[in-house]
């Protein structure tokens, strides 16, 4: 392994006119340079925290000219020199780039070397790297709970609306002497059958997507007295929804007005939970599993209207699973969380709605904040390439 420590000992960090000079002059000079892509042999933060506890701000350009946000292609580019050699330090989302003379790094594992031994070198900066890490923000990234489950909603009523086209419009008659063909019927039954499935599934899924939403605004907006006391917050959060609703205002920040629980909307959540308990735990509620009446003659039966085999099937499949009605809560739920939100001054509506649709969330611990450390487009770009 190459010992880099009399150059690294030797580098510096040119202004950017300066390094852009240095750069046109290697390329003059036709020095072969050859790109290197580390991913997780490196850790970026310590190469970080290395050059600026040493060489301050980036000097690259491709940081001149970023903006200041974390929606970047290469979020810091270092330009180090000693002498001839030039060597180019970037850092993207999923790896660190280096371009460096093939004279001075030859291989992949040389530059992972050099990288290392950079690192290794803070310890000669003790009392600026002490500064540095006072200086960086530390956050946890965190999956966004509500817009998992949003996602997992909108992509089962796609499936939904897509199979209720794909169903086979036809009525079974027993009089007309009309026969369905097997193939027909066999494909009618499959769709009818997984529609009912995604429609229970959806309909399962509603309580937990409006408790997701509502426990999302509890958190990011209690008040700091609940926010402190661990015991009080657990409590409320784990009250019943008609209880969490109304105690909005009085829980939290930001609301102009305490929720209406007599609002028409808020009756349809109040119902809609009223039926979880059936749906989540299996309960035998009759009425709503009933789907006909008949009467028997010891074992004969006694029908008191006639119905027909497809419709037997569709009673029996949709019961519990009725697609128009799967479709109805969802649009209350979210009518109900509408609801809630435009409850908000407009400062907290908007930063509130930006963290609900962010795909990831970062946490403060230090500060004990959330906020939104990333858009929801991931993007992979090579200087390279």
């Amino acid at each position: 392994m190459k010992n880099y420590t009399e150059l690294i000992k030797n580098l510096k960090a040119l202004d950017i006119k300066t390094s852009f000079e240095q750069i046109k002059l290697s390329k003059k000079n036709s020095t072969e340079v050859k790109t290197y892509k580390i991913s997780n042999e490196i850790s970026p933060y310590s190469l970080y925290l290395y050059l600026f506890s040493r060489f301050n701000k980036p000097n690259g350009l491709l940081s001149l000219v970023r903006s200041e946000d974390s929606d970047q292609l290469f979020h810091w580019h270092y330009s180090l020199h000693h002498e001839d050699i030039d060597i180019q330090i970037m850092c993207a989302t999923y790896r660190i780039e280096v371009f460096a003379p093939t004279s001075l790094i030859s291989s992949t594992e040389e530059c992972i070397a050099f990288l290392g031994q950079l690192i290794r070198d803070l310890q000669n900066y003790t009392e600026e790297a002490t500064e540095t890490r006072n200086s960086i923000e530390n956050w946890e990234m965190l999956v966004n709970p509500f817009s998992r489950i949003q996602k997992q909603i909108n992509i089962l009523t796609n499936e939904i609306e897509d199979l209720k086209v794909q169903i086979p419009d036809f009525k079974h008659s027993h009089t007309s002497g009309e026969e369905l063909s097997a193939d027909e019927f066999s494909k009618w039954a499959q769709l009818t059958e997984e529609l009912s499935a995604k429609s229970y599934s959806v309909r399962c899924l509603v309580p937990v997507y409006i408790e997701t939403f509502m426990n999302f605004v509890i958190k990011i907006l209690a008040k700091q007295e609940l926010k402190d006391d661990e015991e009080l917050f657990n409590t409320y959060i784990r009250e019943h929804i008609h209880i969490k609703i109304q105690l909005l205002y009085d829980k939290c920040i930001g609301f102009i007005a305490p929720i209406d629980w007599t609002d028409d909307i808020c009756k349809t959540i109040h119902t809609i939970f009223n039926k979880r308990n059936d749906l989540l735990h299996g309960n035998f509620n009759i009425k709503d599993l009933k789907y006909g009446d008949v009467g028997f003659v010891e074992k004969m039966p006694l029908f008191k209207t006639l119905s027909s085999f497809q419709q037997d099937i569709l009673n029996l499949e949709l019961s519990t699973g009725k697609s128009d009605t799967t479709i109805q809560e969802i649009e209350d739920a979210q009518m109900f969380m509408r609801y809630v939100l435009i409850s908000l001054e407009q400062p907290i509506l908007n930063e509130l709605k930006g963290m609900l649709e962010s795909d990831t969330l970062g946490w403060n611990k230090k500060t004990k904040r959330f906020g939104i450390l990333f858009n929801n487009t991931l993007v992979d770009y090579s200087v390279g390439s």
